[in-house]
């Protein structure tokens, strides 16, 4: 995309459902972008092996999560607000096919579908819940992680400062908390970089719909 200056409340204005739907949508990519890029950046000269692998476990998670909220925000929007859904119907179809793609990831009917990620997506943004009686019939998420896990060895470490404290072993839970079919991880990864070029496709036919004079293109 080209750069584009403006100002907000003339290319976005508040009243208008599909500027708000495009503020939204840009909010997520800008998320799933940062993710993406901390998750590809080098380790750091002297780095923790330990603090990276689990801060990429982190960040997988925040992405998985991402994707069902986007999924949900895309799906919800368009039945509530007929503007957006007519928005998105005048779209390229490759964008159009993305936003199925980005959807479908929630809907058991699709081919797009991910199985497991509303389940993980409850126990990222929501933490695992503790609930004995599932933890007795075997349908607790963190109890069964933590047998997973069991002989693991775990650690918790710290340096000299309150900051640099860390748990060690509950990475190692979390890791049992992924899918284990490395195609499932590969299969997230396609439908968000989907998410993000549907997000380009749709803000730059809504910034071509303004007259020119609304943005200065560098």
């Amino acid at each position: 995309m080209p750069t584009y200056t403006f100002r907000i409340g003339e290319a976005f204005p508040a009243s208008d459902p599909v500027a708000r739907f495009i503020t939204v949508l840009a909010m997520m990519s800008n998320d799933w972008l940062r993710l993406f890029e901390l998750m590809r950046a080098p380790p750091s000269a002297g780095s923790d092996a330990d603090e990276e692998a689990g801060v990429d476990v982190m960040l997988f998670r925040q992405q998985a999560a991402l994707h069902q909220e986007a999924a949900m925000f895309i799906g919800d929007t368009r039945r509530r607000f007929s503007e957006v859904d007519r928005f998105i119907k005048t779209l390229p179809r490759p964008a159009q096919e993305g936003c199925e793609r980005v959807v479908g990831g929630i809907d058991p009917t699709s081919p797009h579908y991910h199985d497991w990620l509303a389940g993980h997506r409850n126990i990222t943004f929501h933490y695992p819940e503790l609930h004995a009686e599932k933890a007795m019939h075997g349908k607790e998420e963190i109890a069964n992680a933590l047998a997973r896990a069991g002989k693991l060895s775990g650690a918790i470490t710290h340096e000299k400062s309150f900051g640099s404290v860390r748990f060690r072993f509950a990475d190692q839970v979390a890791v049992q908390l992924l899918p284990s079919a490395p195609e499932k991880v590969q299969s997230l990864a396609r439908a968000m970089n989907t998410l993000a070029g549907f997000v380009q496709h749709a803000a730059r036919s809504y910034l071509d719909a303004h007259p020119p004079d609304t943005f200065t293109v560098h």
